[in-house]
């Protein structure tokens, strides 16, 4: 009954396992050479998600099984490595070390590995590029709607007067349109670099050897 009463005190010592799960998260920059595509993809989606590269890279290295798969694929060729550029990133221990251990039994290189997972994040980039694709035209629609909301603001200025009570509400309501029109428009804007994005490029970049 003591035993029970100790491990529910809030200062109970950590089990072994809470420890190594705690340093598991902990966060380390780790230096990879990669092409400057995979590189892009992975800031595009991120930015597009609204998540830190942190968490991408995590997501893609922390499926050990999924790492295990891509490591039984072809290497890229010679003339893709050549155009890998040096990128640091932050990720979590425990990536990191899922990357190493599978390396290491794979006897693969840790930047083919994790060219190849990026891959992964094709069919996420395709589905990211359509939405926004309806991004786009729902802003067109939107402000379309709120050019006609100030031309209604001018007809019902004409009415009543600018010192009417009716129109005042009209005008606080078309501020706050106006304010939201500004933030999806710089929330389309933002997402344009995943439409000039090249797929071909990716998928020339990290193709198979022969």
């Amino acid at each position: 009954m003591k035993e029970s009463i100790n491990q529910n005190r809030p200062d109970a010592p950590l089990q072994a396992t809470g420890i190594a799960d705690l340093m598991g998260k902990k966060s380390v920059r780790a230096t990879f050479r990669l092409h400057p595509t995979a590189v892009e993809l992975m800031s595009i989606l991120a930015a597009q998600l609204g998540i830190k590269q942190k968490s991408l890279f995590d997501y893609l290295m922390e499926d050990t099984d999924a790492l295990h798969a891509v490591a039984e694929s072809q290497s890229p060729d010679t003339a893709v490595k050549e155009q890998r550029i040096q990128k640091t990133f932050v990720i979590s221990q425990r990536s990191l070390t899922a990357l190493d251990t599978v390396a290491k039994h794979a006897a693969a290189s840790r930047n083919d590995l994790i060219e190849k997972s990026i891959q992964r994040l094709l069919p996420v980039l395709e589905k990211e590029r359509l939405r926004q694709r309806q991004r786009t035209r729902a802003l067109s629609r939107i402000s379309g709607h709120f050019k006609q909301g100030k031309v209604l603001m001018d007809d019902v200025k004409a009415m009543v007067g600018e010192d009417d009570t009716l129109y005042q509400s009209l005008v606080r309501v078309m501020d706050a349109y106006k304010k939201a029109v500004a933030e999806i428009r710089e929330r389309v804007d933002k997402g344009n670099r995943i439409s000039e994005f090249s797929l071909d490029a990716l998928k020339e970049a990290h193709r198979d050897a022969g």
